[in-house]
């Protein structure tokens, strides 16, 4: 498996930023507090952060298990409970089966963890849904109720679908005057790279993210040219240096050009105006591979140029 640079890069940033534990999570005090026992499910993840602790047990007088997080809240003698699924006292639904995964990722310049948690609502129906918290300097980890409410958990198949909808959704909502297109959203869980169209003003923009607050351009700017007539498909090339994102949209005269955006391996983002007009200027145009393949081959021209002086 091929990582770049910039995969690495990202990945131990995120890692370091998880901070430790303020305190002791004590589990068997918590159930015994509740009078809740241990559920001892067998899907159940372990977390990223030793500041978060999975929980699943079976509340008093309740044969649906429960699940949740208990976590090491700053300054504060004993740790908070954040609520995931439960039944309500004398119901059999819904029951939480599981929490099989528990990642971390980093959006809007907050460490985050999704948390996928397995909701059985009949005998028969099962559904993937997530939970997301974000750690908060003055709190500790708290929830995201913005995530938490937006995501549509009717799109979740697996557990990498927890990160990609949050970054939709963010995308979503930081741009709320466009149109999203989830048609050619790209993401992963370092980064994301969005296209969206205006009908108002006959305008397309891209917009990319690293974990910090997305960099955003007006297509027309970027091709040199005065309308889009819409976003024909995005795509993603990754090097050793930079992870490039290109989309090709139809300009008002029919005319097919590419947009160009970058994340460096040091993790900047770049929109990339000259690069664009190099390969629009080129005629590479025709189809979203003919432009990944020419600018394939423009980079290469690049390195090897650069190797020799």
């Amino acid at each position: 498996m091929k990582i770049t640079r910039l995969f690495i890069a990202l990945s131990i940033t995120l890692t370091t930023c998880i901070p430790a534990a303020a305190q002791h999570i004590d589990v068997a005090g918590f159930l015994k507090a509740r009078g809740a026992t241990n559920a001892e499910l067998r899907q159940v993840a372990r977390s990223p952060s030793p500041a978060v602790v999975p929980v699943t047990f079976f509340e008093k007088d309740n044969m649906a298990p429960s699940c949740g997080l208990l976590v090491a809240a700053t300054g504060a003698a004993r740790s908070r409970y954040i609520d995931i699924l439960g039944a309500e006292n004398g119901n059999d639904f819904p029951e939480c089966i599981g929490m099989p995964s528990i990642r971390a990722f980093r959006l809007r310049g907050r460490n985050f963890l999704a948390i996928e948690y397995l909701d059985r609502d009949t005998r028969d129906d099962t559904r993937h849904g997530f939970r997301y918290v974000y750690d908060d300097p003055a709190q500790g980890f708290v929830e995201d109720k913005e995530l938490n409410d937006e995501v549509p958990s009717s799109d979740v198949t697996k557990a990498a679908d927890g990160i990609k909808l949050a970054r939709a959704t963010m995308m979503r909502k930081t741009f709320p005057q466009w149109q999203f297109l989830k048609r050619d959203f790209i993401a992963d869980d370092t980064s994301a790279f969005a296209t969206f169209q205006d009908a108002k003003t006959q305008s397309c923009h891209v917009a990319l993210e690293a974990g910090a607050d997305p960099v955003s351009a007006n297509l027309a700017e970027v091709a040199a040219t005065s309308r889009c007539a819409g976003i024909l498909a995005a795509t993603r090339l990754s090097t050793l240096v930079a992870t490039y994102y290109l989309a090709l949209f139809k300009s008002d005269t029919d005319k097919h050009l590419v947009a160009i955006a970058s994340i460096a391996s040091d993790g900047s983002v770049k929109i990339e105006t000259d690069l664009s007009a190099d390969i629009n200027r080129a005629g590479a145009t025709g189809d979203i591979r003919t432009a990944k393949a020419a600018l394939l081959k423009h980079l290469s021209a690049l390195h090897n140029s650069a190797t020799r002086q």
